[in-house]
C-alpha cells in the first residue's frame, strides 16, 4: 500500500514524465529549485533546462542559488539579463502581471530555440490563497505549474527536497518574493533603491533573521519585518545597534521595526 505521504510525489511524476523534457523557470528560491532537481531526478538532467531572469529586482543571493544548485544537478543553466521593464518603471500594483508576461515571454521564447517545447515554473497550491496576479499571465502563456496539477503545497516541497538530499539551505529556505514587493506602489523604482533593500535584507539574514523583509517607504524610511520567532531573537540578541549602523551605511535615515512582524504582501495592503 502506497504511503499517504507519497502519494502527492507519485502525482508529480506522473506530471512530469509526459512532458519528457522541459524547461523551468528557476529563481533560486525554494519552490523553483526543487522542480528542478525532481524534474532531473525523473526525467533525467539532460532533459531539463533551467532559464534564469536576471533583474535588478531578484536577490543576489538568489541567483548565486540557482547556479550552484544547477552545478550540482549538472543541469543546463542559461541567465537572461533584463533591465527594468518600463511598463512598472512605477511600481503599479499589477506589476506581477506586467513583469511575469514580459519575462516568460521571452523565457518560452529562448526555451523553444532551444528545443525545450513546454516551460514550467514553481507554483503550488500555497500560492492560491495569496494575491497572485502573476497567475493569470502564466495561464496566459501556456506555462506548465506541475507541483499545482500534483496539488502539493509547501510542506510536501520541503519534504521532497529532503527526499532528494538537497541540502539545508535548499528545503529550509524562508520563502521570499521580488523585491518589488518591499517598495510602495506608485514611486519611481531605481537599481540603487532595489540594491540598498537587498543589501540591508542580505545583512540581516546574516544575523540569523532568515524571515527578515525590509519595506521602504518614501526615500529613506526603513520598516523591518520579521516572524514572531525572530522578533524574539532581535530583542534577545540586542541586535537594534549593529542592525541601525549598517542600514545607515546604505542611506537609510529612519530605521524601523514593525511590532506586527512579517505580513506577507503588506505592501499590497491599503494604507
Amino acid at each position: 500500500m502506497t504511503s499517504p505521504s507519497k502519494i502527492p510525489f507519485e502525482r508529480l511524476r506522473s506530471v512530469l514524465l509526459p512532458l519528457e523534457r522541459i524547461a523551468i523557470a528557476l529563481s533560486g528560491g525554494l519552490d523553483s529549485s526543487v522542480l528542478l532537481a525532481a524534474s532531473a531526478d525523473i526525467l533525467g538532467a539532460d532533459r531539463c533546462l533551467a532559464l534564469t531572469a536576471e533583474t535588478p529586482y531578484v536577490m543576489q543571493e538568489e541567483l548565486r542559488d540557482s547556479t550552484a544548485l544547477c552545478l550540482r544537478l549538472g543541469v543546463r543553466q542559461e541567465r537572461l539579463a533584463f533591465p527594468i521593464l518600463p511598463e512598472i518603471a512605477d511600481n503599479p500594483p499589477l506589476r506581477c502581471y506586467l513583469c511575469k508576461r514580459a519575462l516568460f515571454t521571452s523565457l518560452t521564447k529562448r526555451a523553444a530555440e532551444l528545443r525545450f517545447p513546454r516551460m514550467a515554473d514553481g507554483s503550488n497550491i500555497d500560492d492560491l490563497g495569496d494575491y497572485r496576479p502573476g497567475r493569470k499571465a502564466l495561464e496566459e502563456l501556456g506555462v506548465v505549474s506541475p507541483f499545482l496539477e500534483a496539488g502539493m503545497g509547501k510542506a510536501d516541497i520541503r519534504l521532497l527536497a529532503r527526499t532528494l538530499n538537497l541540502p539545508e539551505d535548499i528545503s529550509e529556505k524562508p520563502a521570499y518574493a521580488c523585491l518589488l514587493t518591499r517598495l510602495e506602489h506608485g514611486r519611481p523604482v531605481t537599481e540603487s533603491l532595489l540594491r540598498r533593500v537587498d543589501e540591508a535584507e542580505t545583512f540581516l539574514r546574516s544575523l540569523g533573521l532568515k524571515g527578515c523583509r525590509v519595506r521602504m517607504h518614501g526615500e529613506d524610511l526603513a520598516r523591518i519585518e520579521l516572524p514572531g520567532p525572530e522578533l524574539v531573537l532581535f530583542r534577545r540578541d540586542g541586535l537594534s545597534e549593529a542592525v541601525v549602523s549598517r542600514l545607515r551605511e546604505l542611506g537609510f535615515r529612519h530605521i524601523t521595526l514593525d511590532l506586527e512582524g512579517y505580513s506577507r504582501g503588506s505592501m499590497n495592503k491599503p494604507s
